[in-house]
């Protein structure tokens, strides 16, 4: 069985993750993924990636705040996602061109998520007219991009600061001894 389509069951995920069910129910509810009889690689990716970032000091609020912003990002620019209950996460075991996507779901924009202009996946079909605009209806993707960039801001300088207090962390217990086994 090819490593991507491999599916593992909510203990296999615990073992995995080095985390208890408990914890990916609660992760699950709070991000609005489906429970499943049978995990795929991209549901252990984005739990794996919450995990970090939580371990990072990332608060679970800012997270999620980060988390919806996505989804509206996704939606107002009619990102071709696969269809299904998955469709949010299915790019997260993907590893091409990490500058292009956003952080959580790893959907592709087709331009970095930083860029002061919006071309990617813009929908050209003719739709009826809304009763009132994207501004009016607080869908307007600038605007999104805008509160993107701060929360995505303060994530990367929460964990720089991170990385130096693990790195000295690190630098303690070999002082100390510790075979830095896999730091």
């Amino acid at each position: 069985m090819k490593r991507n389509h491999e599916t593992m069951t909510t203990a296999q995920l615990a073992e995995r993750l080095c985390r208890p069910a408990l914890w990916i129910s609660r992760i699950r509810k709070k991000f609005g993924l489906p429970n499943l009889d049978r995990y795929p690689r991209c549901y252990e990716s984005f739990l794996r990636k919450i995990r970090d970032l939580r371990n990072l000091g990332i608060s679970e609020e800012r997270l999620e705040t980060l988390w919806g912003i996505e989804k509206k990002l996704i939606e107002t620019l009619h990102l071709d996602l696969e269809s299904g209950e998955l469709s949010l996460i299915e790019g997260c075991s993907a590893e091409i061109d990490p500058d292009r996507r956003l952080l959580l779901s790893n959907a592709d924009l087709g331009v970095p998520p930083m860029a002061r202009e919006v071309q990617a996946g813009l929908d050209f079909q003719s739709r009826p007219k809304e009763l009132f605009g994207g501004r009016e209806m607080g869908e307007d993707a600038l605007r999104l991009f805008g509160e993107y960039h701060v929360i995505f801001q303060e994530v990367r300088e929460t964990i720089e600061r991170e990385i130096k207090v693990l790195k000295a962390s690190q630098h303690w217990a070999k002082s100390v001894g510790f075979p830095p086994r896999h730091l």
